[in-house]
């Protein structure tokens, strides 16, 4: 009987410390676990075989390159100061140009879609908060054959494929953020592109940052898989307006989340509320766990991923041209509960 009652506390206790580990956020006690970042991170990219560069927090929030090469083809290279397809990544910039135009009043989260693009199937149904938080249910998986030459081919396309499921529950579609790429467009009367320029490259000095119509194949990092050609990237890139057109370098990125997301508290105390609500904690173009916001961007070729926490401004990205998604998200979630400190689930 001792025994069994033995077994059984054990058997909790292990249930106990497993809940704890895996579950439950561990908070910012926990982000003093990596005692020596940049040389953990550099093993786990070459135990991983990842060929690419992290950019980790100092102690003074400044990001420190940590780089793993996987090849001694200079052109596949994954460089800090050099453009890269950000993807995904890119969502997060629409969303906070959409809290600025909110901010100014120009619209609110319960704008209808219907004042912007009434031809769109329940534009009168969808809001501007349905479209940041991904709940629309709007798709649009479709890729033109040839890329796309500027925003008004870009916004055709957009609307001539456009479907609604007529569910609006959670569903991470690309075409929630071209349309809002297009409504910031619409509202200030700036192609999306310019309002980028205007808004966050210039007043930031970010060095390096272009549409996918002006970048040059050998202004990139070359993926290294075999059966990925510019063609896919530029015709990927060139459909992904307002989420995923733009290259930017990871120390531009960097410069970008450090000045216009995290030092805006108010805007990300706002999103946070509005993810708390919803069926996945996501708004604006960002994931919310606790105080930590991550998002992950994928295209042919090349991933990349940011992990933050808004309140400490504890920071890493990594940035690469060899791995596929399943390991960017591998990677994701060990940043996420080895650095930031988070259960994984």
């Amino acid at each position: 009987m001792h025994r069994k009652k033995a077994f059984l506390y054990v058997f909790l206790g292990l249930g106990i410390f497993i809940l704890f580990l895996f579950v439950l956020p561990l908070g910012d006690k926990m982000e003093t676990g990596i005692k020596d970042p940049q040389k953990q991170f550099k093993s786990y990219m070459k135990a991983h075989h990842i060929n690419g560069m992290m950019l980790v927090s100092d102690k003074k929030g400044r990001p420190v390159v940590v780089k793993n090469n996987e090849t001694s083809d200079p052109s596949q290279i994954v460089q800090a100061d050099q453009l890269f397809p950000i993807a995904s990544l890119q969502k997060i910039m629409t969303g906070t140009a959409i809290y600025q135009l909110q901010q100014k009043g120009a619209l609110n989260w319960n704008t209808p879609l219907a004042k912007y693009y009434p031809q769109v199937p329940a534009s009168k149904d969808i809001t501007i908060q349905e479209l940041m938080n991904h709940t629309s249910g709007l798709i649009n998986n479709a890729r033109p054959s040839a890329p796309l030459k500027n925003q008004q081919q870009q916004i055709n396309f957009m609307l001539k494929h456009i479907t609604y499921d007529h569910l609006h529950t959670w569903d991470y579609q690309d075409i929630d953020y071209e349309l809002l790429a297009a409504i910031i467009s619409k509202e200030t009367q700036l192609t999306y592109n310019d309002y980028l320029q205007k808004f966050f490259a210039k007043p930031l000095n970010l060095q390096q940052v272009k549409d996918f119509s002006e970048v040059a194949q050998n202004e990139v990092p070359q993926p290294m898989s075999g059966n990925v050609d510019w063609h896919k990237v530029t015709v990927t890139t060139s459909s992904d307006f307002g989420a995923g057109n733009i290259f930017l370098s990871p120390n531009d990125y960097w410069k970008f989340i450090s000045n216009s997301v995290l030092n805006n508290p108010k805007m990300l105390n706002e999103y946070a509320q509005q993810a708390r609500h919803q069926e996945v904690a996501y708004f604006g173009g960002v994931y919310f766990k606790g105080n930590v916001i991550r998002a992950d961007g994928s295209i042919p070729g090349y991933n990349c991923c940011f992990l933050a926490n808004y309140k400490t401004k504890r920071m890493v990205m990594l940035f690469s041209n060899n791995i596929n998604y399943f390991t960017l998200k591998r990677t994701a979630d060990y940043l996420l509960h080895n650095y930031m400190g988070m259960g994984i689930f």
